[in-house]
Order: structure tokens, then sequence, then C-alpha cells
């Protein structure tokens, strides 16, 4: 009844693939070739006539190799696995990676949506979010409908919603010592990839790491087309293109922003992490574009995954070092609580671009859009209008005005290298004291939260140390832990309680002060051993703020 069903399907008007042309690395078990028109990569979710795909290692725990039987005694036509199965009937189709073909099989049951509009992916270690939003804007103010997707959600051109089942943004968290094979799991999922030996490798740890199924990938992919995009900016990390999720997708425009580690990753796992980037790159259509960092040397070696690929560079100021051979650059000429000013060098004539976002990290970003808009012959209006028309993003560097006479930023800072750009970014903006209320996320290292200390004695002037989200270890462990890292640490105070050292860091700032809150950013949550709370910084910040800001600043500040 199954073959029927599968057979039948094309007769009907419903969409089918030719497994032997979408695979051809594939061998058939019982068949030539093989017509499908629906899969499915869990057993518990698969419908009647579905080809079963049995992934591996992409979900915790789950080896859909080992739920062959089932899947088959629910109805399934047929399989596609990685080894072949005796019981799995005479319809089996191996293939060298199962999650890779499931992707594959995804994007051409949806129409090969990325076949019909310009789409460009964004991977990087920092600075993915605001750079995918950055292209998409663009992309808009010259005049094309563009979708986008990523860790702040779906976006059809028109309308914009969180993300659903299956396209959440997970929280990964590396393993304390290397002889883990399988990361800690926070929400359910186990952080990192598969090494050369087999066993999973912790990747990056940041909160919001996008990490899409597949199948949903491909469904809101041929959304946008349906709707009406001509281009689509993908948000991309090195988790996704490791677990294959963007196998099928065929990119007209790659960018990297960099491949920095986190600080303390073996080196196995930064030359993994590269190596899943470098995917990314081996996607491009012919001719397509590959725009890659000349400031990170790694990150310039991406650009040669793909010969067929048109390469181009971007630096910041490299009039300093002529050598970096920039295509694109730009200059940071002020930098204040308002924003970011630049000016773009590579167009046929400066363009002064005003950034609503503040800090180097957003010039960089910024300059990176700009360096893809230049490779695809945008014009220079377009995409100054494109960056200037993107508003900072929440719980990074998110400005808290109630009116104090003071700045107040949250930011998500959680790592020793984003925590030094975004202090270095907060003295910036005004002129008196920095002050820090800094917390260390359970899960990660001795050497981190030290390396934490060390960037806050160094470029804040006052340190509050209190929770962030402990986990289940012991919460005043990480505070001696982060204690340990200062030189002096006589001149920092330690209050537990996330709200109370959010209030005393206000209470302590001046008129001319800056005080970042870092380590959540827009996290509404607080993760302990035995519940997750409700806690959101900026509303912490702002209700502070409101019943202890003169009423006259605050008509002053209005006016």
């Amino acid at each position: 009844m199954a073959r029927w069903f599968v057979d039948r399907l094309p007769q009907r008007g419903i969409p089918s693939v030719s497994l032997r042309r979408l695979l051809p690395e594939a061998q058939f078990v019982g068949c030539a070739d093989w017509e499908v028109s629906g899969c499915c990569d869990d057993h518990r979710r698969l419908e009647p006539g579905q080809v079963f795909v049995a992934v591996r290692d992409v979900r915790p725990g789950y080896d859909g190799q080992a739920f062959v039987r089932e899947a088959l005694d629910r109805g399934a036509a047929g399989v596609v696995l990685e080894q072949a199965f005796p019981d799995a009937g005479r319809l089996q189709v191996v293939v060298p990676d199962a999650s890779s073909a499931h992707a594959r099989i995804c994007q051409a049951l949806a129409g090969d949506p990325s076949r019909r509009m310009l789409t460009a992916g964004v991977t990087g270690s920092f600075g993915r979010t605001i750079t995918t939003l950055f292209v998409r804007s663009i992309l808009e103010a010259d005049g094309r409908r563009a979708g986008s997707l990523g860790a702040t959600g779906y976006y059809d051109g028109a309308t914009a919603r969180p993300l659903g089942a299956g396209l959440t943004p997970r929280p990964w968290a590396r393993p304390a010592t290397r002889s883990e094979a399988v990361g800690p799991r926070i929400g359910g999922h186990a952080a990192g990839i598969l090494g050369a030996a087999g066993n999973r490798l912790p990747l990056d740890r940041p909160p919001g790491t996008f990490l899409p199924d597949a199948k949903s990938l491909a469904a809101l992919m041929s959304e946008m087309v349906d709707v009406g995009c001509l281009a689509a900016a993908l948000e991309i990390s090195a988790e996704a293109l490791a677990h294959r999720a963007f196998d099928g997708v065929d990119f007209h425009a790659a960018v990297v922003t960099d491949v920095a580690a986190p600080f303390g990753f073996p080196e196995d796992v930064v030359l993994a992490r590269r190596r899943a980037k470098a995917r990314l790159f081996r996607r491009l259509a012919p001719g397509g574009v590959a725009v890659v960092n000349a400031d990170d040397p790694n990150a310039e070696i991406l650009g040669a995954a793909n010969l067929d690929a048109r390469r181009v560079a971007f630096a910041m100021e490299p009039f300093r070092r002529p050598e970096l051979g920039a295509d694109v650059s730009a200059r940071i000429v002020h930098l204040d609580g308002a924003g970011t000013r630049i000016v773009l060098h590579g167009f046929g004539r400066e363009l002064p671009v005003g950034l609503r976002l503040v800090g180097p990290r957003a010039a960089s970003s910024a300059l990176a859009a700009a360096a893809l808009a230049w490779a695809l012959d945008i014009r220079p209006d377009a995409v100054i209008e494109g960056l200037e028309s993107v508003r900072p993003l929440a719980g990074q560097l998110e400005a808290i005005d109630e009116g104090q006479p003071f700045d107040v930023r949250v930011d998500a800072a959680s790592t020793p290298t984003t925590l030094g750009e975004t202090l270095t970014a907060t003295r910036a903006v005004g002129a008196g004291r920095v002050h820090c209320v800094l917390g260390a996320e359970g899960g990660t290292g001795r050497d981190e939260r030290r390396r934490l200390a060390e960037i806050a004695e160094a470029l804040a002037d006052r340190v509050i140390l209190t929770q962030s989200n402990p986990r289940s270890e012991d919460p005043d462990a990480i505070l001696d832990e982060l204690l340990a890292g200062f030189r002096r640490p006589g001149k920092v105070r330690i209050e537990p309680d996330r709200r109370r050292a959010i209030e005393a860091a206000l209470a302590d700032a001046r008129p001319g002060d800056s005080v970042l809150i870092a380590g959540k950013g827009r996290q509404a949550y607080q993760i302990l051993a035995d519940r997750v709370v409700p806690f959101d910084d900026s509303e912490v910040a702002r209700e502070w703020l409101r019943h202890h800001t003169s009423p006259r600043r605050v008509a002053q500040r209005s006016a």
C-alpha cells in the first residue's frame, strides 16, 4: 500500500523528487530510482507513505538508524540511511550522510526556494545577527522585497514573527573539561558537532545560537518566495552548518564576519568550527560572491574554499595596513551614545554613514554588509539608506533612558571577547566612570572566568559581581572564581542578588558616568539549579530609574 501511495502521488499533482537525481552518490537497494513526495527524520512524526531518513546526532540521544523498524511499522514507504539495514525492506537508499540527504530532500520538495531568489548567508563567531539585518536592509533599500531568518526571528519582507517549533534559538554550553564526550545539555540540547573521531566537539556558546530544523527551514524559505521575496538574508551558525541544516540551499553570496574562537577553546574545536563555516562557501553557486574579513587571516582563508566564487575583502582602516588589499574599507570618525559615524571607501567616492548602533563591532558588521552590496553593484545611496535604517537590537548595548544624567546599557556580552568590545564601546560613549555589573554563566571554565575578571578590571572603573545563570553550579563558587581573577579584589563589590547588584550600580553612578549591565541582554529569565525564574535586566533598570530620577530632569530630557 505504501508503494502504491508513493507511485501515484505525482499523478495527483503533489510535488515529488527523484532521489537518483538528488542523491547521485547514493546506493539504491531494491530499485533503480525512487520518486518521493514526503520525508521525515523522526519516526514518531512520520506519516504513512513518507520516506524515513535515519539521521544521526542531530538531536541529543536520537539515532534514526535504531528506529528503522518502528518507522516501517508506522507506514514508511522506505528508508534513507547510512548503513544498509537487513530488516528495512527492499526500498533502501544508502548515503554517506543522512542529515545532508534529509536537508536536500526537504529543499527539493519545497521547490528549491534558494534558486528563485537571491540568497545570502552570513556566518562568523561574532556579529552574525546584526550583519544579517544590515544585508536585508540594504537589499530592501535597493527596491527588493527581502526576507531574513536568524536569531531575531522570521521576516518575509512585510511581517515579522518569532521563531516557532524546530527553529527556536537553542542555548549551547561548552563542556568544562575535554574529557566530556558530549557537552552539557541546557534546555534539552547538547552542544557541539562531530569531531574526526566521532565524538561530539563543542563549538561556541552564544545564548541565541540559531540552529534550524531542515524541514522548517525549507518551508519558511518557500514561504518567502510565495509572498514575493526577491532576496533572503540567512544567519548561519557553525553548528547549523555542521549539522547539514543548510545543505540543499544554493547561495548566491556568503559573508564571514570572523572566525574567532571564544577564549580557552581547544585547537581541534577551533579547526572544527572553521571547517564547518567553510561548508557555506562551498555551497556558493557558480559565480557567487565570497565576502571575507581581511582583518582576520583565518576568515580570509575561507574565501579560497570555492575557487569558482568571486572573492571580495573588507577591512577596517586598511590605510594603516595596505598589504591587506581590501576592496571595501571603513574608518570610524565619531562614536557616542547616539550611534557610530563611519566613512566607507570603495564605492568610487567616500560614503559618510551614521549608524544607530554603538561600537566598533557594529561598524565592522556594517562594513561586511556594504562589501556585499559593493559586489552586487547596489547603488551607494541604497547602501547608506540601508545601513542607517537598522535600529539597535534589544539586549545589544541597548540604551535604557528614563531621563537619568548618566548612560545605562544592557548587553548580552558573556565571553571575554565580547565583554572587552562592549566595555570599550561603553567607555567611548561617556567621559565619566564606567560601572560594570558582571556575572559568569554556569558551565564555563575557570580560565574563562579569570579572563572575564581581568578584562572587567582593565576596562571598567567599578565592578559589581553577581549571579548570571548559574544553572547546576554553586553560585558562590562561580563568584569565588571570578573574584580570583582580580588583582585588586578589595575594589570589587560582590552582590549575589542580581536585582540588588543592578540597583547598586545605578545608585553609585554620577552625571556623565556609564553603567553596563552585562551577561544576559534581553533574556527574560534566570536559570537556577532547580528552577527558571523571570528576570529582565532592562526592566529592573527601568523600574529603579523611574523611581529615582528627578521629574524635572525627565521633563528637560523629553523637551
